[in-house]
């Protein structure tokens, strides 16, 4: 039994958290901001915006998007770390998060000044080569490039990006050397890897209509395990007996740091209920997305690792 002293000291106490689970409850009591760090019709605005339409008949009307970007997702990812700790702004973004701080110097610290509110949605890359190629499996590719080490080129979406990180994988689990060539983006690399400019390609849903047209062939998915959207393509450990072969390009939200935990908790479950509808997996098998929701926890207690993750994968890329 609580003595009279030990009441009255626990009292403030009390009252905050009530304050807390009030205001919990009370939220949204405006529209929430989904910021997005690139253009509009990227893969995560896509998201963003899927989820903030489902919100608004969950929460009725409860989410607008906006897209801040620049820099490379720096300058909407930094808007967002300045932001109210209130639960109104929240980010949604990709793997650029943890890569940026590892490619240059950015205001804001992608863990510390952040709180993870969800992960809902994910893309395997491909690697591809034309379809008139002579590789005709990932073995072949290694044998090529291990018999004239540099010879064997491969594009991707620019320096420091995803898939110039499953090319430096390859390169450092299977002990070879790939000859890389960047493009401004993903679409112009699929192009050219199907007219034979470049030999083979890493890519996310801009490969996609080469692939369907028949103008490119897909040698594996880059995900751990075989992909929703290519349920066919070996993975890499599949292909070439790989292990621990795994990239794939995840859709977080985040909110500021100091974000009440009532309010994540909120948002999270919210968020969940969202990624486990008919809508939002008929959503992600349209635009070649996996879904993959994990909540605020589950998130939380793999952040550090998934940080050292892409850190590694930057590194590997300036080897």
């Amino acid at each position: 039994m609580l003595s009279r002293r030990s009441l009255l000291f626990a009292l403030p106490a009390i009252g905050s958290l009530c304050a807390i689970r009030a205001f919990a409850q009370a939220y949204p009591a405006r529209p929430i901001r989904f910021v997005v760090p690139v253009a509009p019709g990227a893969a995560t605005d896509l998201v963003a915006r899927q989820v903030s339409a489902s919100l608004n008949k969950l929460w009725n009307g409860a989410a607008v998007v906006e897209n801040r970007p620049g820099a490379g997702g720096v300058v909407g990812t930094d808007a967002v770390a300045k932001s109210p700790p209130d639960g109104y702004t929240l980010l949604f973004t990709f793997s650029s998060h943890f890569t940026n701080p590892w490619m240059e110097k950015t205001p804001y610290d992608p863990l510390a000044d952040f709180e993870p509110v969800a992960r809902l949605a994910s893309t395997a890359l491909v690697m591809v080569t034309a379809a008139d190629s002579p590789f005709k499996t990932v073995r072949d590719v290694i044998a090529a490039a291990k018999k004239q080490p540099g010879s064997v080129t491969y594009a991707s979406a620019g320096d420091g990006t995803p898939s110039h990180m499953c090319g430096a994988l390859l390169n450092a689990a299977a002990g070879i050397r790939l000859n890389h060539v960047p493009y401004k983006n993903g679409s112009l690399a699929m192009i050219e890897t199907a007219n034979g400019q470049v030999q083979l390609a890493f890519s996310g849903p801009a490969a996609l209509p080469l692939i369907k047209a028949g103008k490119l062939r897909v040698l594996a998915v880059t995900s751990a395990k075989r992909s929703a959207v290519m349920p066919d393509a070996p993975t890499m450990n599949q292909a070439a007996g790989i292990d621990g072969y795994d990239i794939v390009s995840p859709v977080w939200a985040f909110a500021p740091k100091g974000t009440p935990a009532a309010i994540v908790g909120k948002l999270s479950e919210a968020f969940g209920v969202i990624a486990a509808s008919p809508e939002f997996k008929a959503f992600c098998a349209a635009q070649s997305l996996d879904p993959d929701f994990q909540s605020a926890a589950t998130v939380h207690a793999g952040l550090s690792a998934e940080a050292e993750k892409w850190r590694r994968l930057v590194q590997l890329t300036r080897a």
